[in-house]
Order: C-alpha cells, then sequence, then structure tokens
C-alpha cells in the first residue's frame, strides 16, 4: 500500500480531487497537490483543513506524530 498522507487519504476516500480541495479551503490545486506532498500548510490554511476535516487532518499529519504520543510525553504537572 502507498504511503499516502493522511489529506489525500481523507480527498480520495470522498472521491474529491486536489481542485475541489482547493476550492473549499480558498487555494490552488497545486498548493494542494504541496500540501499532500508534505509541505507544511500556513496557520490560516491548517485551520481550513482542520474545520473542512472535522479534525481527521490535523499539525500532527505534517508533523509526523500521532495526538496520542504528544499527549503521553508532555510534561507532569507541578
Amino acid at each position: 500500500m502507498e504511503n499516502l498522507h493522511q489529506l489525500t487519504k481523507w480527498r480520495e476516500e470522498r472521491n474529491l480531487s486536489a481542485a475541489d480541495v482547493g476550492r473549499m479551503i480558498d487555494c490552488t490545486r497545486l498548493t494542494v497537490d504541496r500540501y499532500e506532498a508534505g509541505r507544511m500548510p500556513r496557520q490560516p490554511y491548517l485551520d481550513r483543513i482542520v474545520v473542512m476535516t472535522d479534525g481527521e487532518v490535523n499539525a500532527n499529519h505534517w508533523l509526523g506524530r500521532e495526538a496520542a504520543d504528544v499527549v503521553a510525553r508532555r510534561p507532569a504537572s507541578a
């Protein structure tokens, strides 16, 4: 199985093109292609992606971390 970015998986599960996603978050198809290739979106676009996907795609997908791993590494409260 291919190692697809979570945004690509989300998009393909819904039979959307990169251009469709671009229209949904107000950017170009080329920009969506770059995000799917691993380029981190700037904050306004990242926020739109999180809202569009109901949180299924978030910053951790570009950072290569799972949310549970981030929470597990947080410092203990004093």
